[in-house]
């Protein structure tokens, strides 16, 4: 995990002792999920808009300085306690709170039980971020319905189970702390299904309010704070004595490969222009869209997961990949701004800090009817009613069991698509997604919403579907993602020249 030192915009002064006194809901901002933290200082209170992958580094009514958040100090009085939390007996609790020095609407969600001959309140906020979704993954798929099978796919057999993941799975999540914490939520039903259902009240009623329907006991290590003989939770620091009910588990990523040096020279290397020597550390900015590719996790305090057994954790390679050291004249060389501004958001939205996801037109390698796609993004691409152009390609997501149209007719070769951004001079935006047909009667697809800037994943669940239904754009996968106000037109191919195929498809941008 990093140990740099991690900031965020700071309204107090560096020698002000400064409490986190609330953390708020989770709500929708310019297509990211965020948070208001509240801080205090002797009289004042500052609401801080941060990113919803911030929360593992927010521990309530500690104390931080100088807008460092990866370092805090709990307050005085507090005591750390093993408490077992037993299924019987623990109540949801909710009602209206007051947040010291804000007048913001807020509501307390906490849940009640006894231990000890004691009454203990444990925030909700709490128990999503320490048991159910301690890192980043976990937390952003809180709102997502029935997303895993985008991610992985799992096969169980006897004593084992194996997880194969697509390429939208981000290949940091598949060290053995992420692996041990996803197979124990997968494999306990009920957690699990406490898990999945969080996500259907938030899309119903926006809250992450649910109930404790746990069926077996849960054992925190937790800094308690006493009043009255009642002890509040203010931060789990350890959770312990988990179950993984399987002593073997595999894991396939495409980027789990076997890495071969090569001679040949690197095709391209990112420069930073302005890293100071001996600089550490960089600070949070919730303006940048999406997480960049060198950001390490965010993690506070070095919550502890103490597992009953430790399976065994197989990496299965999927081929070889060159490993390039050397760079040469022939080496292109990215320059990029190192300003030591970084997100916690989930990856996605239309740019990243190192570079746009999608590539100019020119840049992009495409064979077939794919590179066929591309040249007509080019003639597209010189008409004056067109701003710009940017695309990317991928391969198809695994889908649910084993699905043929994941692969080309070779059986071996991945099945690739490709998605053009174009930006039309009056402002509107498309988005068109082309995939290898093999003489398939597969329409592009053309989308636009007024209401959707973050398309990751609308993208997701359309391909999923894709391979699930057999390579069929069904009516009930397009309504699916027009009842979120994205509106689909559908684009036939033409056997005509590339000009006219490219006329046809500015006429449907009209």
């Amino acid at each position: 995990m990093s140990t740099q030192q991690v900031k965020i915009k700071w309204p107090f002064n560096k020698e002000e002792n400064v409490r986190l006194i609330w953390i708020g809901d989770p709500f929708r901002y310019d297509n990211k999920i965020m948070l208001y933290a509240y801080f205090r200082s002797s009289a004042v209170t500052q609401k801080i808009l941060l990113d919803w992958g911030t929360l593992p580094c927010l521990a309530i009514q500690h104390s931080y300085g100088d807008g460092i958040i990866t370092s805090s100090q709990p307050p005085l009085g507090i005591t750390e306690l093993d408490i077992t939390i037993y299924p019987d007996g623990v109540k949801y609790y909710e009602r209206p709170w007051k947040i010291q020095g804000s007048d913001d609407p807020a509501t307390s969600r906490s849940f009640t039980f006894s231990f000890d001959g004691k009454n203990v309140i444990l925030p909700a906020i709490e128990v999503l971020r320490s048991i159910l979704a301690p890192n980043g993954f976990l937390l952003y798929r809180l709102f997502e319905s029935n997303s895993f099978p985008q991610f992985f796919t799992e096969t169980y057999e006897s004593n084992k189970i194996h997880l194969s993941f697509s390429s939208l799975y981000d290949l940091k999540y598949t060290q053995k702390a992420f692996i041990y914490q996803l197979v124990w939520l997968l494999t306990n039903r009920d957690l699990r299904q406490v898990y999945e259902n969080i996500a259907f009240t938030w899309l119903e009623e926006q809250t992450l309010g649910f109930k404790w329907t746990f069926t077996q006991p849960i054992t925190i290590t937790a800094r308690v704070k006493e009043n009255k003989g009642t002890l509040t939770v203010l931060q789990i620091v350890n959770v312990k004595n988990k179950y993984i009910p399987y002593e073997n588990i595999s894991i396939s990523h495409p980027e789990i490969q076997d890495k071969e040096k090569s001679e040949e020279a690197k095709k391209y290397t990112y420069r930073s222009l302005n890293k100071k020597d001996g600089e550490e550390g960089f600070t949070l900015d919730e303006q940048v869209n999406g997480s960049t590719e060198d950001f390490d996790f965010v993690q506070m305090n070095q919550l502890k997961h103490e597992y009953t057994s430790f399976p065994k954790v197989k990496r299965i390679k999927r081929g070889s990949t060159k490993q390039r050291l050397d760079e040469d004249e022939n080496t292109k060389k990215y320059y990029v701004e190192n300003d030591s501004i970084r997100s916690t958001a989930d990856s996605g939205g239309q740019e990243l800090v190192r570079g746009l996801e999608h590539q100019m037109l020119h840049e992009i390698q495409a064979q077939g009817e794919l590179l066929d796609f591309i040249n007509i993004l080019k003639v597209l691409e010189q008409y004056p009613e067109i701003k710009a152009i940017r695309a990317f390609t991928d391969v198809l997501p695994e889908g649910l069991g084993e699905r043929k149209f994941t692969k080309l007719s070779d059986g071996v070769k991945k099945r690739r698509y490709a998605i053009a951004e174009v930006l039309m001079v009056k402002g509107k935006l498309f988005n068109i997604i082309e995939v290898e047909r093999e003489k398939r009667s597969l329409s592009m697809l053309i989308l636009s919403s007024a209401v959707i800037q973050g398309w990751k994943s609308i993208y997701d669940r359309l391909f999923v579907n894709l391979v699930n239904d057999s390579g069929v754009w069904t009516s009930k996968s397009l309504e699916g993602i027009s009842s979120q106000g994205v509106d689909v037109m559908k684009a036939r191919h033409s056997s005509k020249g590339i000009h006219h195929r490219a006329k046809i498809l500015f006429n449907k941008l009209l």
